[in-house]
Parts: structure tokens; C-alpha cells; sequence
């Protein structure tokens, strides 16, 4: 059995973290870089603007607008509108533009975002804080994956976070591309001889209004076994059982999923899935070691929070991530507005790396 890198963690959610941030930013000897995304959506400032609050002059942001072809004008405003909002909370960050698709339509956002963070300088800096929220998985995954890898180097804290609100998750509908391909950086053993016999397990996270991006992936994948992730407890008490009634289909004829197959995990709790998922591959490991293997691939289409699970568990154990790229998005701005104003949902946060660890031994528990 492997041990989980991250079995004991340092992570907030809901009430906790907002007064850890403001209590850990205080801390004058901070110097602090947040990367986030420009984008529409509306969790976009929310971050940046409580770093911006407490860390002030101590804090700078690189802000990723992602750039898909012939977006709606209305996105491209409020992508305007808080662009300039970005700017404002932290004077001197820079804003860098991402195009998702190739002129032949090829994924790079990923392999661009990458070099782009690849070419800041970290110098001087203790933290930094990827906020997921307002990016996509093409482009945040790989980027954090590289920023592991900086932190370790230099010694510098890695932090996630994300404003998890499935709300406006469930109101954000991407027309998605054709194909199903592995996220810049999480490949891991896809395609590779040597798992050539491996027992293929496909775990996707289940959402709405994901059932044609599910089937490309399932179709690409081909698994012999299929795990649903279904959020419980959920914001809304039904939610897992509303998912398994959409995706009646799918798990009786072409999934062939019974109920010993579902994961549970808790909506706002990445941890709670992340070890889910490791003790699933431990077993696994143990079960198919003698008959050619055992292969993980994991597809986080749903939640922001549960997402954050999967790609700790990706991190640690190589695992693929197989995903759709999203063409565009098919948004109505006001009734997103107005959902996230009846449910704001909660600010969580993930301490990746850094000096909360010890460099041997175990790592030691925190948070809520």
C-alpha cells in the first residue's frame, strides 16, 4: 500500500477559512501571488479581493483570461468588468490572455497557461494561491501540477482555493467540443504498453447537463468497470438521488453501474475524496496485481470542490484525468446572479505545500 501524500492535511471550508486567511495574511513577512481567472463568471473577484483586504501592497495577481472562439458579447463584458475589478483590488498584477483551441481547433490552453506561469519570476515570495474558481480544469490542473513542482524547488507555501457554489456550477452550460482527450500534464499511464491489459477503471463526477460530455469520454476510455461520484451530503439534501434518476440510462445499459459501485463524497469536502479514491486504488492494486494491473481515470465535471479532490488524488498517484474542452458557454448571467445571491456557497482551502509540512514523517492535521 502506497502511503497518501496528503492523508493529513491542512484545509478549510465554510466558516473556517475566511478568518484563517485573514489571520495567516496578516503575517508581515507575506509576500503573496495569487493566479486566478478573468473570466465571467461571478466567483471571479471574490478571492483576490479578501487577499487584496489584509495582504494589500504585500500581494500581486496574474489573472488568466481564457479566450474561446466567438464568445457571447455579454461574457466578454463581465469578463471586462471584472478584468477591471482585478486590477483595481491588486495594483501592478497583470492580466494574460489563454486561447483554449488552436487554429485547428487543437486543446493548448493547458500547455499555454503553463509556459505563460512558467515565465513569472518567484523571487521573494512565500505564497501562492491558485484560485480555482473561475478557471476550467484544461487550465487550472495543469497549472498547479507545474506550481507543485516550483514550490518544492524554491520552498515556497501552495495554496488552493476555491468559491465552491454548485449552484452556479449547474448554471454555467459549456457547448463542448468532440473530443475526449487526457488534461495537459495528467496523461499518466493512458496509451503506455505497459498497461495494455490493465483493468480500466472510469470514475466520473456526475453532474446535470453533462450527459453528451460523459459519453465521449466513456466511449474514448472504454472502461471494464465504472464508479459514479455523486455529491452526499449535498447542498441540496435530494441532490445524489436526482443524479442517479438523470443518469438512469447510463447505469443500467451502458455503464452497467449497481449500487456497490457508487462513490459517495461530501460536496464541499475535496479530502473526503481524495482518500476515497486512494484507498479504491490500494485495493485495486492489491486485487489486479497478478493479471496485468489496475488503471484509474478520473473525469472531475462537476463541482469545484469535489474537483479538487480528484486532482490531489491525480497528483498523487499519476493517475489519468480524460475531459472534454468546453467550446464555449451558454450562460443567463441574471438568474446566475441571483442564485449566487440565495446561495453564496462556501470559500474552501487546500495548504498543498509549504511550511505547515514537515519534510520528513508525517504531515500534521488542521482545518475544518
Amino acid at each position: 500500500m502506497n502511503p497518501a501524500r496528503w492523508e493529513r492535511c491542512i484545509y478549510h471550508r465554510g466558516r473556517h477559512t475566511e478568518p484563517f486567511l485573514r489571520e495567516y495574511l496578516a503575517e508581515g513577512h507575506r509576500r503573496v501571488l495569487v493566479i486566478a481567472g478573468a473570466g465571467f463568471d461571478p466567483r471571479s473577484t471574490a478571492v483576490s479581493g479578501i487577499i487584496a483586504g489584509v495582504a494589500g501592497p504585500r500581494s500581486v495577481g496574474f489573472f488568466l483570461r481564457e479566450e474561446r472562439p466567438n464568445p457571447a458579447q455579454a461574457l466578454v463584458e463581465r469578463a471586462d468588468a471584472h478584468e477591471r475589478d482585478l486590477l483595481r483590488l491588486l495594483p501592478g498584477s497583470e492580466v494574460a490572455r489563454v486561447a483554449i483551441f488552436a487554429s485547428d481547433n487543437a486543446v493548448v490552453g493547458g500547455r499555454t497557461a503553463v509556459g505563460l506561469v512558467n515565465g513569472l519570476g518567484f523571487h521573494g515570495l512565500t505564497d501562492v494561491f491558485v484560485d480555482l474558481s473561475a478557471l476550467s480544469v484544461g487550465v487550472a490542473f495543469p497549472i498547479v501540477r507545474h506550481l507543485l513542482a516550483v514550490a518544492r524547488r524554491r520552498g515556497i507555501n501552495l495554496h488552493l482555493i476555491v468559491t465552491d457554489e454548485p449552484a452556479t456550477d449547474s448554471g454555467i452550460v459549456a457547448a463542448s467540443g468532440d473530443v475526449a482527450d487526457t488534461v495537459h500534464g495528467f496523461k499518466g499511464g493512458w496509451g503506455l504498453d505497459a498497461n495494455s491489459r490493465a483493468a480500466r477503471l472510469w470514475m466520473p463526477q456526475l453532474a446535470r447537463g453533462k450527459r453528451g460530455v460523459l459519453e465521449r469520454i466513456h466511449q474514448r476510455v472504454e472502461p471494464h468497470a465504472v464508479c459514479p461520484i455523486l455529491p452526499f451530503p449535498a447542498s441540496r439534501p435530494r441532490l445524489a438521488d436526482e443524479l442517479i434518476e438523470h443518469f438512469g440510462e447510463e447505469f443500467e445499459n451502458t455503464w452497467k453501474v449497481d449500487s456497490g459501485d457508487i462513490v459517495y463524497a461530501g460536496e464541499r469536502g475535496p479530502l473526503d475524496l481524495y482518500r476515497t479514491i486512494l484507498r479504491m486504488d490500494d485495493t485495486r492494486r492489491r486485487v489486479f496485481a497478478e493479471v496485468g494491473g489496475s488503471q484509474i481515470i478520473l473525469s472531475p465535471v462537476g463541482s469545484k470542490a469535489l474537483a479538487v479532490g480528484a486532482l490531489m488524488a491525480a497528483l498523487d498517484r499519476d493517475f489519468t484525468i480524460m475531459y472534454v474542452e468546453a467550446l464555449g458557454y451558454d450562460v443567463d448571467l441574471p438568474r446566475l446572479d441571483a442564485a449566487r445571491g440565495a446561495s453564496p456557497g462556501d470559500l474552501v482551502h487546500v495548504w498543498l505545500h509549504g511550511e505547515a509540512y514537515p519534510t520528513t514523517g508525517s504531515m500534521e492535521a488542521a482545518g475544518s
